[in-house]
């Protein structure tokens, strides 16, 4: 089944091929951030439409957007993550003019498992439209060390994510 709203991007469904490297990158930022969530992307190339090989870290913006305003953002980085819009919107936009577009936006959640929460929910999803074109990844960190982790993809038409296929797996290199 294809996504209604990008059913050119099969990524979007999920049933995905990440790199070990890839995933041990994300699982060290995770690590590193703690107590705080971290935030990410991941890329493959458009040809491999499953495949995960590259990630770059972003910046959790929680904390400031807090300290600005603390009524409208009460969360902290400790419990929430907010990647800074503008530059998530260019880095879809330069991705995929490259040919290597983003897949997969991740963060982590700190003393929790790697639930897709209502707060994920309600700022990838609204009025039954998915916002980004991409599937998600949450790393769970339980004290500081790596718990778990699950794929989740937007169910059409409603607010609600289904955790999806992620497999590790080193691609072969294609011979020239």
């Amino acid at each position: 089944m294809t996504h209604p709203q990008y059913p050119d991007l099969p990524w979007v469904e999920g049933d995905l091929v990440i790199d070990p490297a890839v995933l041990e990158a994300i699982e060290a930022h995770a690590r590193e951030a703690y107590p705080s969530e971290c935030c990410g992307f991941v890329f493959g190339p458009i040809e491999e439409a499953s495949r995960l090989d590259a990630m770059q870290r972003e910046t959790n913006e929680a904390d400031k957007y807090h300290r600005l305003d603390p009524e409208t953002f009460p969360r902290t980085s400790r419990t929430y993550f907010k990647i800074n819009e503008l530059r998530a919107a260019r880095t879809f936009e330069e991705a995929a003019a490259a040919g290597r577009p983003l897949k997969v936006i991740y963060h982590s959640h700190c003393d929790a498992g790697p639930y897709f929460s209502d707060e994920d929910a309600a700022t990838f999803a609204q009025e039954g439209m998915l916002m980004w074109p991409c599937a998600f990844l949450v790393v769970s960190v339980v004290e500081g060390e790596v718990r778990g982790r699950a794929l989740w993809v937007h169910v059409p038409g409603t607010d609600r994510f289904r955790e999806a296929r992620l497999e590790v797996r080193e691609e072969p290199v294609a011979e020239r």
